[in-house]
């Protein structure tokens, strides 16, 4: 696919997701990947499969899963977990492009640490059932992004060195099972 296209379908699948969660009043910030891409280039990553938003699971409404399916923008694609420990929620845009929701869980005993969930592969061989990726979340800033004002964490360099490593700013093309293998280096399970 033609990247400035690929780049219009993330947007508008961005975009629209924004425009949901908004009417909803559900806090949501850019996390992983889309941070990742926003940081480094302004822009979706080329290669990236998809869009990553979080949400803080103490603010976090359960009824906005209504309210995106009404949107009739949205189908859900898939949900793992749930919603005491490890809630993802994948959706898929009516333009094709997936957008995943993941929650994010405090460390215990860990001030501004939170964890996601993932799953599949290795994941489902822990003793928890999935995979948890760790980060520092030390509050949030606004920033345009795509012509839209989206929250980002306001350590987002630190949370990007935490999970992609000190040369975050080099682009290395990797998949969810090489992020497995160690290319992501926050997993702490």
């Amino acid at each position: 696919m033609n990247i400035d296209l690929k780049h219009k379908l993330f947007e508008q699948c961005l975009h629209d997701m924004k425009d949901i969660l908004d009417k909803c009043n559900q806090h949501f910030f850019l996390c992983c990947g889309t941070l990742l891409g926003q940081q480094r280039e302004n822009n979706f990553i080329a290669y990236d499969e998809d869009i990553d938003i979080g949400i803080i699971n103490t603010k976090y409404n359960p009824n906005i899963l209504l309210y995106i399916l009404q949107s009739k923008k949205f189908q859900v694609h898939s949900i793992y977990g749930n919603v005491e420990n490890s809630l993802e929620i994948s959706f898929r845009h009516i333009t094709g492009v997936k957008i995943d929701i993941f929650i994010f869980y405090p460390i215990l005993n860990e001030k501004d640490y939170y964890y996601i969930a993932t799953f599949n592969g290795i994941c489902n061989t822990k003793p928890e059932g999935f995979c948890k990726w760790a980060r520092h979340i030390r509050g949030f800033k606004e920033i345009t992004f795509k012509g839209k004002i989206y929250n980002i964490p306001n350590n987002a360099e630190e949370y990007l060195i935490e999970t992609y490593g000190s040369d975050w700013k080099t682009p290395k093309q990797f998949s969810y099972w090489e992020a497995l293998a160690g290319e992501c280096k926050n997993m702490m399970n």
